[in-house]
């Protein structure tokens, strides 16, 4: 045996001379070598973006002190046994490549929340290769096979580790180069700008409703920096008031929503409370936590607005932000729900997974009936389709529709899409035709890191017929076109406002479903 492999051999029997060294530079580097092999594809980002400052530097690195810690540990309880230590440092290296290798801290508002919980699994890799080092160690008696399966191990944690973070960047830069696409076109469908007359900037909201004095619908359309009314038949802008929110203390206004005041103007209602049309804040909604609120327009033509407190109550306000009535009730969300009479009533939503069930309320407070969810339907809206009555329901990559008993109508899973869905869904009903049966439009987006949206459109026997990528899209509306005989699908976002319309409804057939 030459001096190189006693050496080698010498090294793999034993545990390191500066134990605690290896352990903390391997912990505290790994994180960022594991990010190189994917920057050909993401680019330096990828790498910069575990540098976001000096705190967050010194906290991540204090995390990664963890699993170092625990090797450290092994180590020193391993001087027999030094197989097991080796076996121990492989699986964490491992995991350590791989987890910090695929990680997208872009890819959602909560994807850093992610660096907190490796560490953690890290020590979990840890104990499993130390407990598989001890048996392997005990059984195998012979120094140079032990010696073997240390390099072994060795090179087959750094291949699994940083393999699998170089396969799954590939693939998902691969996903991505599709962007933009339409990828199921059985639909003769054309689209087309709508001009709103001045910039409008990112889409918000799209809603039909009589919003101005002036009888009659208008559609209106919130952008960044204004609130536009559109004739809801030629498009032509009927009025546009410059919207500017209120600065103040917690405000963030998410969900934002338009709705008539009944008084010839209109309401922005959000998470905050509910501005008028230049964005003054006319009354804040007093909840600690998160928070949300959806209007309700009353039988008699007046606003009324359900909101819910960070799982702790729900309430009904009026236009003025007096609470009517509340409800003690841990609520995981809230919504409208539109009965087959065409009642518009306040929901909650409880549970979680298995557990998840709707309690659907009258105007006055009483529960009117309660129908129970699929685990998959975390996110809830009503839509009419087919029919009044039944509500689209999902999350992420999951769609589906209920009936108003909560049978299951229609369930379907996106897939190869250049991204990976993770709110939504949203929808509406629209008719293309008067003459037959409703469509039904879905979009579901990517997170906060993915400014990506998929347009679904499904035929009135629910078979997909349309399938775009789009720039983030914030709101889809159906409104009649302008010749009386259908409606047209609106859709308001990044790109700002597009029309879908129907070329022809000569023979286009729903087709059966398979």
């Amino acid at each position: 045996m030459t001096k190189d492999n006693d050496k080698i051999t010498q090294f793999a029997g034993q545990l390191p001379r500066h134990l605690l060294l290896l352990c903390l530079l391997l912990t505290e580097l790994a994180p960022f070598i594991a990010r190189l092999p994917s920057v050909p594809f993401y680019g330096w980002q990828w790498l910069t973006d575990y540098f976001s400052g000096i705190g967050g530097l010194l906290f991540f690195s204090a995390l990664n002190l963890i699993p170092g810690a625990v090797l450290y540990g092994i180590g020193k309880g391993s001087k027999n046994r030094p197989l097991a230590f080796w076996f121990a440092l492989s699986a964490g290296v491992a995991f350590i490549l791989f987890a910090h290798g695929t990680i997208n801290l872009r890819s959602s508002s909560t994807a850093v929340i992610g660096l907190l919980f490796i560490p953690i699994y890290c020590v979990g890799a840890i104990v499993v290769g130390w407990a598989i080092g001890l048996i392997t160690n005990a059984v195998i008696k012979k120094e140079q096979i032990r010696t073997s399966l240390t390099l072994v191990m060795g090179a087959a944690a750094i291949l699994f580790g940083a393999g699998n973070a170089v396969h799954e960047s590939r693939t998902t830069s691969v996903r991505e180069a599709r962007f933009p696409a339409i990828t199921v076109k059985e639909l003769p469908l054309s689209k087309r700008g709508i001009s709103t007359g001045a910039p409008l900037g990112r889409i918000e909201v799209l809603a039909l409703g009589n919003f101005d004095a002036e009888h009659g619908n208008k559609i209106a359309a919130l952008g960044d920096s204004a609130i536009v009314l559109l004739n809801p038949v030629t498009y032509d802008v009927r009025s546009k008031l410059e919207f500017k929110k209120n600065e103040c203390d917690g405000c963030v206004g998410m969900y934002p929503y338009l709705i008539p005041d009944g008084k010839g103007s209109v309401l922005v209602a959000s998470s905050d409370g509910v501005s008028d049309s230049r964005g003054h804040l006319l009354w804040k909604l007093k909840a600690s936590g998160f928070a949300r609120l959806v209007p309700i327009l009353t039988p008699a033509g007046t606003p009324t607005f359900f909101a819910f407190h960070n799982s702790e109550s729900i309430d009904r306000h009026d236009t003025e932000g007096k609470v009517l009535w509340s409800v003690k009730l841990a609520t995981s969300g809230i919504s409208t729900y539109v009965t087959p009479d065409g009642e518009r009533l306040p929901v909650a939503q409880t549970g979680y997974t298995n557990r998840q069930e709707l309690r659907i309320y009258d105007l006055e407070g009483t529960l009117r009936k309660s129908i129970k969810l699929p685990a998959w339907g975390s996110y809830v809206e009503e839509v009419a389709w087919p029919s009044r009555g039944h509500m689209l329901v999902g999350i992420g990559s999951c769609v589906g529709v209920l009936d108003p008993d909560g049978k299951e109508v229609l369930k379907y899973i996106i897939k190869d899409t250049s991204f990976r869905p993770y709110h939504g869904p949203e929808g509406t009903a629209v008719r293309f035709n008067t003459s037959e049966q409703p469509y039904l439009a879905v979009m579901s987006h990517g997170s906060s890191g993915y400014p990506r949206s998929v347009l679904l459109v499904f035929d009135p026997k629910g078979r997909l017929v349309w399938k775009e990528e789009t720039k983030k899209l914030h709101s889809i509306l159906a409104v009649p076109q302008s010749d009386g005989k259908g409606e047209v699908l609106l859709v308001g976002g990044m790109d700002g406002i597009t029309e879908y319309s129907l070329n022809s409804t000569k023979d286009v057939q729903p087709a059966p479903r398979p």
